[in-house]
């Protein structure tokens, strides 16, 4: 498998199928306004995760919808993992739920609390789905509005948990 690139191959999925036009929006630097202002010991530490979690009184993620779907579901970090349903078109998510933490590390984020290794968990999880070929909803309106959210709950570091 070495030598693939998967990123040019989900690239050139899209625009042939979607959006001719479609880009990726390469962030590869750090950003020098976003520089950790307390300790790690310290810290509010949310997590974002990519792998199409809701719970069951949610709406599930479309995934039928060409473009994916740019929204997101916010789900209370006290959450227990088997309470956390998972829909995606781009993994088996039957798999998955065998072992929630693999998309979505929450008992270990838990643990680096209980342990003092960070300071706190932030109230909330924000759960996306990762297939979003159309990214302009997601990044005018819906990613902005879990800043936000993240922003007025005290979060210090945010760790995307990618499915």
């Amino acid at each position: 498998m070495s030598g693939i690139n998967f990123a040019e191959l989900e690239q050139q999925f899209v625009r042939d199928r979607i959006n001719p036009d479609f880009t990726w929006r390469p962030y590869d630097e750090y950003s020098p306004l976003n520089e950790l202002s307390t300790s790690l010991s310290e810290a509010r530490v949310a997590m974002v995760t990519t792998a199409g979690a809701y719970l069951a009184d949610q709406e599930p993620f479309d995934i039928e919808g060409p473009a994916g779907d740019p929204t997101f579901r916010e789900i209370p970090s006290d959450t227990r993992l088997e309470d956390i349903q998972l829909i995606h078109r781009g993994y088996n998510t039957k798999q998955a739920l065998e072992d929630p933490n693999v998309v979505l590390p929450l008992d270990h984020l838990r643990t680096a609390r209980d342990s003092g290794r960070i300071g706190s968990v932030a109230s909330n999880i924000y759960s996306f789905m990762g297939f979003i070929a159309e990214t302009d909803p997601l990044v005018d309106d819906h990613a902005p509005e879990v800043a936000r959210k993240l922003k007025a709950d005290g979060t210090d570091i945010v760790l995307l948990a990618p499915a």
